[in-house]
């Protein structure tokens, strides 16, 4: 999407996987048979991210990052050291601190552009509820609860780690995909995709939409870092996060919030709110097609003093109740921006503050993220988060994953 701008050339690729750079600068053939003309031919390619800023940096003025989630931050952060701008996918790092020293950092660069990798936002209806939470339509929020079905049927979560070791193949880099994790054996099925439910590699279904479902809520709430975080998973794992998980997480209070603070109830893999509970009545979801917006990717419900609004992910208007009743409302079609091009736009105008989820914003929120998805490798305890050091102040073994020790020889500048 971003090579689609007509002020962008693509000049250098990286890949872990030698596959995917010859489709892209070579072409090949699809699962049809049918032939795929190379997209940038006179590309340069590299299979190490570091050989590529060493040898191709003085060619490239921004660099978009969507390796596995381990990887986000160090990269990220050495296209920050090196002067270029940054897009990096969601969640823009892995462990807190990672988010904390990403958006710091990227506060220092007046000259770069940053933007995270939530394209949802640029939507018409994410946009539209994003102006219903700036005019303050259901007062000051107390209470969150969002949900998604992920993991399920997506990628594997609540599993031991697998025995035993598999011949690598030729066309993958193994070491580097590791890059800054721990060292292990290679497995069959560990990439290109279910690495997500890994603990070294992804941040499971919260880290993941979760900075789909709450970017919206965090920024126009202003919440800040958590207080406490409390996980009751489903088939726990060592080396995964649990099949399924329940997760709650305190805030101090902001403007936007009740006096008392606000509370965020998560749940994920087939768990779903108490909707009734929570003051929504019968049949809110709109029929069918409602339901399929509720049941699949997930949504948001925001609990506010004057009323609660139901916030999707997309493919659906937000909707307001009062006493258990919808509140009639014409949705304002604020139209649909492109959220790749937005940062492009930004980094040729030289307008740092133009993207919605810049690295200062995003990262805030993902430090919250990491924070939740975490909170599963000790689970059943409250856990009190201490700000100041990045970690959980009752917990060791858990603040291993907030502020994580690289392998050494990948070390990176500010990290």
């Amino acid at each position: 999407e971003v090579s689609k701008h007509s002020m962008v050339e693509i000049v250098a690729l990286c890949d872990v996987d030698r596959r995917h750079l010859d489709v892209l600068t070579k072409g090949g053939k699809d699962d049809k048979g049918k032939a795929i003309a190379p997209r940038f031919a006179t590309a340069a390619t590299f299979a190490d991210w570091r050989e590529m800023f060493a040898k191709a940096g003085a060619k490239f003025d921004a660099v978009v990052v969507s390796t596995a989630d381990h990887m986000h931050a160090p990269i990220a952060m050495t296209g920050l050291n090196s002067g270029k701008h940054v897009y990096c996918q969601k969640p823009l790092a892995q462990g807190a601190w990672e988010n904390r020293r990403l958006a710091e950092v990227a506060a220092q660069k007046a000259s770069l552009v940053t933007q995270m990798g939530t394209q949802r936002i640029a939507t018409k209806w994410r946009r539209y509820g994003r102006k219903l939470l700036q005019d303050g339509v259901i007062g000051p929020v107390k209470e969150v609860h969002a949900w998604t079905n992920r993991p399920a049927g997506w990628w594997p979560q609540g599993n031991p780690r697998p025995q035993g070791e598999d011949k690598v193949p030729e066309f993958l880099s193994w070491d580097l995909f590791l890059g800054v994790s721990a060292s292990r054996p290679y497995k069959d099925g560990y990439t290109p995709f279910n690495w997500r439910g890994t603990i070294d590699w992804g941040t499971g279904a919260f880290g993941d939409m979760g900075c789909h479902m709450l970017d919206v809520p965090f920024y126009e709430l202003q919440l800040g870092r958590p207080l406490t975080v409390f996980c009751k998973p489903v088939k726990p794992s060592a080396d995964q996060f649990p099949e399924s998980e329940s997760v709650v997480v305190t805030y101090g209070p902001t403007p936007k919030t009740a006096k008392d603070g606000l509370t965020l109830k998560w749940y994920d893999g087939g768990q779903f709110p108490d909707f009734k509970a929570i003051g929504l009545p019968d049949g809110w979801e709109g029929g069918k097609e409602g339901q399929d917006v509720v049941k699949g990717d997930g949504g948001v419900i925001l609990v506010g003093e004057k009323g609660i609004m139901w916030f999707p992910i997309e493919h659906a208007w937000a909707r307001v109740f009062v006493d258990g009743k919808a509140v009639e409302m014409k949705p304002e079609d604020l139209g649909r921006s492109n959220h790749w091009h937005d940062w492009v736009d930004a980094c040729v105008a030289g307008k740092k503050d133009a993207c919605v989820s810049r690295f200062e914003k995003a990262g805030g929120m993902c430090e919250s993220l990491s924070i939740g998805a975490m909170s599963s490798i000790d689970p059943g305890k409250v856990l009190k988060y201490d700000a100041a050091t990045c970690s959980f102040s009752n917990s060791p073994e858990a603040s291993k994953m907030l502020k994580r020790t690289y392998r050494d020889g990948w070390k990176v500048e500010n990290l």
